[in-house]
């Protein structure tokens, strides 16, 4: 072989190599590059999803609570020492028990007592992280509960009172 085609012949082996090499340079930097696109639009979903599914348990808590307790006159809201709060009645025969759901320093609570009782919200039991708990009876029987999260973000229920008669 001449020197022109042997010469020739590793330009071209140099040019193909080169070549092949920049094209797994390219695909590792696009492989590289979608797997960080995926990761951030990951946990952008993930951490959207994480702040919706809290509230979901909030109000999803505060809707089975109320319909489990929902008979006639037993579900009102009051206001003490500043603080709202959710009363639903229990009757046991002769006696009256309460459930007093509210928020107080970050948390929403529940509080479980004799209908007596004083209210003591340093008592109740925490049982999520939310900035800010409201409700309001908009007709005699539909409740409305706004709860705003730790995160800021809002939700609102609207919950329908099946009221029936108290059993005796």
């Amino acid at each position: 072989m001449s020197k022109q085609k042997q010469g020739n012949a590793m330009t071209s082996h140099a040019v193909g190599g080169l070549f092949i090499f920049c094209l797994i340079a390219l695909f590792a930097v696009l492989a590289v590059t979608l797997t960080l696109t995926g990761m951030r639009a990951y946990q952008s979903v993930s951490e959207a999803s994480a702040g919706n599914s809290e509230a979901q348990i909030v109000l999803s808590y505060l809707l089975n609570k109320t319909h489990a307790l929902d008979t006639s006159g037993a579900v009102s809201i009051h206001e003490e020492d500043g603080i709202q709060y959710l009363c639903l009645d229990e009757y046991w025969g002769a006696d009256v028990y309460q459930t007093r759901i509210y928020a107080v320093d970050g948390e929403m609570r529940e509080y479980y007592c004799d209908a007596w009782d004083e209210f003591k919200p340093e008592l109740g039991d925490p049982l999520a992280d939310v900035d800010q708990l409201t409700f309001a009876m908009t007709s005699p029987r539909l409740l409305t509960v706004s709860v705003v999260l730790a995160d800021g973000s809002a939700e609102e229920l609207h919950i329908a009172l099946r009221s029936q008669e108290v059993p005796q």
